[in-house]
């Protein structure tokens, strides 16, 4: 098996500082729900005396529109009485729609929250209000009203390197386990070096394959990850380099894609690429070069090819690959961003949305030793119970052909430590994401 790289030391006291987004308690932000002078228009008749309502919403948390989800939220009322006469409504970060009836005095109705709604969407406490129409009264009355909690998302990217070698079951099996029973969508780069090597048997390579395609069948990405190794270099017509490498391999594992030329680098992208569809992958949109060194070079040719992420990227406080230093200079905690044509540290124009890798490299951890990460990771979110003022994201790696009993422990710890935050559990603001989804999350 590979070796990989070195296990990620992030015990860093200054991210939680740093990077900690300031917490909104629910209440302390504006209450969206109208003021009587603003409340629903009314017409002659209505109720003769007010009827009170209990009312409730489909869920506690949701979120700010971000292409991935279209906020809707579901209110029901359940009157004391038939409130038919006053024509019930209901307003929600103000939009307004009529109550429809249910079932006896139980009626509801569904409202989308948009940026575009009169008043717009502020993050915090929103109420959800019902009116009625009151006889001989200009003004609807509120019958009842209850709230719900608007945050900015937050998103967690699971992702996993095969390394162009062989990954055996049992590993595999324990990938899936963890996906499948944290309920955490996968991004999965695969390496299309296996298929250029005699070091992988076919009956490996066809292991592999099955199960990727059976991820990407159950709605995980698959994305294009490249080692440069020597057979794999001449397979796509190019002559191999064994320098600069990062562990003196000799084999090209550890030679960054910036070892070659931008021309060359577009060729073992394309090549790498068109490998996967004659295999009948999909054909990828996410990219991440070996050893986590990239460069505007490397983005441009990856732009190029028509991937849409990179997530290549880490900040500078992680650790050198063996003898080559980082090229990156983002800071702890960095952000996705669209990088420069020129400066792959630097914002920029390129169609191409950088996801750096903040959440980990999970290799060679323990539940004991991944603990320093899972606290930097959580002081970048918003507190539990509190609405995020500000979108962010956190992306984290691991490799399949290493999850043994004791990294997927490691990792069921990382990533269950988000239990509390969850958005699919009404607990939070956070979703685990594809990159593919954070892109288009990116994109609005």
């Amino acid at each position: 098996m590979t070796t990989k790289y070195p296990a990620w030391v992030c015990a860093l006291a200054v991210l939680a500082a740093a990077c900690a987004p300031q917490p909104v308690a629910p209440g302390r932000t504006s209450i969206l729900y109208p003021a009587p002078a603003a409340s629903p228009s009314t017409s002659a008749g209505g109720l003769a005396a007010p009827i009170a309502a209990a009312v409730t919403t489909d869920r506690r948390w949701y979120t700010m529109p971000d292409g991935l989800d279209r906020p809707r939220v579901t209110v029901a009322a359940i009157f004391d009485r038939d409130p038919s006469a006053g024509l019930p409504t209901v307003t929600v970060a103000g939009a307004e729609t009529r109550l429809i009836r249910r079932a006896g005095n139980e009626w509801s109705a569904t409202l989308v929250l948009k940026p575009t709604t009169p008043g717009g969407l502020v993050v915090g406490e929103v109420a959800v209000s019902v009116w009625e129409r009151i006889a001989g009264r200009s003004e609807a009355t509120l019958a009842g009203k209850t709230a719900i909690l608007l945050s900015q998302p937050e998103y967690v990217v699971w992702t996993l390197d095969f390394e162009g070698d062989a990954a055996a079951d049992a590993e595999l099996a324990n990938t899936v386990a963890i996906a499948d029973g944290l309920k955490v969508p996968l991004t999965v780069f695969w390496n299309p070096r296996a298929w250029t090597t005699t070091q992988v048997s076919a009956e490996r390579q066809a292991a592999m394959l099955a199960w990727t395609k059976g991820r990407s069948a159950k709605g995980d990405e698959v994305g294009l990850h490249l080692h440069l190794w020597t057979d794999y270099v001449r397979a796509a017509g190019l002559a191999p380099r064994t320098v600069p490498s990062w562990a003196g391999r000799g084999d090209g594992y550890d030679v960054p894609l910036t070892a070659y030329p931008e021309a060359e680098q577009r060729t073992l992208v394309d090549y790498g690429t068109a490998l996967m569809v004659d295999h009948g992958l999909p054909r990828p949109t996410s990219f991440r070069a070996g050893g986590f060194i990239g460069d505007a070079a490397m983005l441009r040719a990856v732009a190029a090819a028509g991937f849409t992420v990179d997530s290549t990227a880490v900040a500078r406080n992680y650790p050198p690959i063996g003898r080559i230093p980082t090229p990156w200079t983002l800071a702890a905690g960095a952000q996705p961003y669209r990088p420069s044509r020129t400066d792959a540290n630097a914002a920029g124009d390129l169609p191409l949305l950088e996801a750096p890798v903040i959440g980990g490299n999970t290799y060679g951890f323990t539940v004991r030793t991944i603990q320093p990460q899972i606290r930097a990771n959580l002081a970048l979110f918003a507190p539990a119970g509190a609405v995020a003022t500000e979108r962010r994201a956190i992306t984290a790696v691991s490799h399949p052909g290493t999850i043994g009993a004791t990294e997927r422990a490691a990792i069921e710890a990382l990533l269950g430590a988000f239990d509390a935050l969850r958005y699919d559990r009404d607990a939070g603001p956070v979703r685990f994401v594809t990159l593919a989804q954070l892109a288009t999350a990116y994109g609005r």
